[in-house]
């Protein structure tokens, strides 16, 4: 994912893709293929995988399994990254941009040792 710095303006769900919009007049196309699931799970969770405090579990793990030939994960996530449901995709789409757990992770270790 691109522009991390900047907001989202718009954004369209179609049955192949996900366009998002930037404030900087920028598009991002993601492909609702097993690569484009690949690199969402690669911008959001490869670093930071999912954790003990995050919203969005369910859909983390259809992220996490949709490229990995898990039929059950890719057509849930498909079918939630949709038009109709756009409000709670976007908002899993702004969490997941925004999504920081260097607060979270240090409550959960003693001393900086996990």
């Amino acid at each position: 994912m691109d522009y991390l710095e900047n907001e989202i303006t718009e954004i369209v769900f179609t049955p192949e893709t996900i366009t998002i919009t930037y404030d900087n007049n920028q598009t991002e196309i993601v492909e609702k293929t097993k690569q484009g699931y690949r690199k969402l799970y690669d911008a959001w969770l490869k670093e930071q995988p999912m954790f003990i405090s995050d919203i969005y579990k369910t859909q983390m793990r259809d992220l996490s399994f949709a490229f990995r030939n898990d039929e059950a994960s890719f057509n849930q996530l498909s079918l939630f990254l949709s038009e109709e449901n756009k409000e709670e995709a976007l908002k899993f789409i702004v969490y997941m941009r925004k999504r920081d757990l260097t607060f979270e992770k240090a409550k959960w270790t003693v001393l900086g040792n996990p």
